[in-house]
């Protein structure tokens, strides 16, 4: 298990803010890098930071702004997607990464059907690239109801999961933004999750705020978390309005250590 901070939190060009806490922490919290390949300023900011993220845990969410998973291959959508994970591959490479994130979806659903056949597809052809490299593919339960784009809902998410047998990453923020029963999740699920996103919400939007300033009882997703999951990262993935609560930030990292 390792605790890791995402960059989730910073526009592109602010990517080395990540770097005092590396720093601060010693080795002890590690970093989920939120790829923003499709900004030229990332990929140099992300180089000069490769000799002090080397020596921490890493692992790599899987492109986000400008990606589409479930877009057909063939498309300029699917294509640019699919520059976009090579590059965020190339990088995994290099500094060794747990796993990478992978959505089936960023955009609001509209052919269900449709869109899980091709995503799906396109899962399998990721996973074919990393796989050589050792570097699982998690599945994360992407979407929420509010924006319209969960393309799969709770016995829908578990039972994909099951019958294709991917490594997971669950959002407990968007499970909580969807009314799952986040608890039974993770025991269906509890052989195949690698991590978990941890940010808190009202129980509709997803606002990732920190993990005590919301609805979701913390404390309990912890304790299943020890029961079910013990050798699951946790991986702090707050919004950009949250950014600039550094202490806040320090706060629940140390919480979290103390856990």
């Amino acid at each position: 298990m390792a605790l890791l901070i995402s960059t989730n939190m910073y526009k592109a060009e602010e990517f080395k803010r990540i770097l005092p806490y590396v720093e601060k922490w010693k080795g002890q919290v590690g970093v989920e890098v939120f790829p923003m390949f499709h900004q030229k300023v990332f990929a140099s900011l992300l180089e000069e930071s490769m000799d002090l993220l080397k020596h921490v845990p890493i692992s790599f969410h899987g492109p986000y702004y400008k990606a589409e998973h479930s877009a057909p291959q063939g498309t300029p959508e699917y294509e640019y997607t699919m520059e976009l994970v090579g590059q965020t591959l190339r990088y995994s490479e290099r500094l060794n990464s747990r796993y990478m994130v992978f959505h089936h979806n960023n955009c609001a659903v509209r052919d269900k059907e449709r869109m899980l056949r091709d995503s799906c597809a396109n899962y399998r052809r990721v996973e074919e690239l990393f796989r050589p490299l050792g570097i699982p593919v998690a599945v994360e339960n992407a979407g929420v109801m509010d924006r319209n784009n969960m393309l799969l809902d709770e016995s829908g998410f578990v039972s994909l999961c099951r019958a294709e047998g991917y490594p997971v990453l669950i959002d407990i923020g968007h499970a909580h933004a969807n009314g799952w029963d986040l608890r039974s999740v993770m025991e269906r699920l509890k052989g195949q999750i690698l991590a978990y996103h941890l940010h808190n919400n009202d129980g509709v939007h997803d606002s990732h705020r920190r993990i005590g300033d919301g609805t979701l009882d913390f404390d309990s997703f912890m304790a299943w978390a020890g029961e079910y999951t013990p050798q699951a990262d946790l991986v702090v993935e707050y919004g950009m309005e949250t950014a600039d609560d550094c202490r806040g930030i320090e706060a629940d990292v140390e919480r979290l250590l103390k856990i």
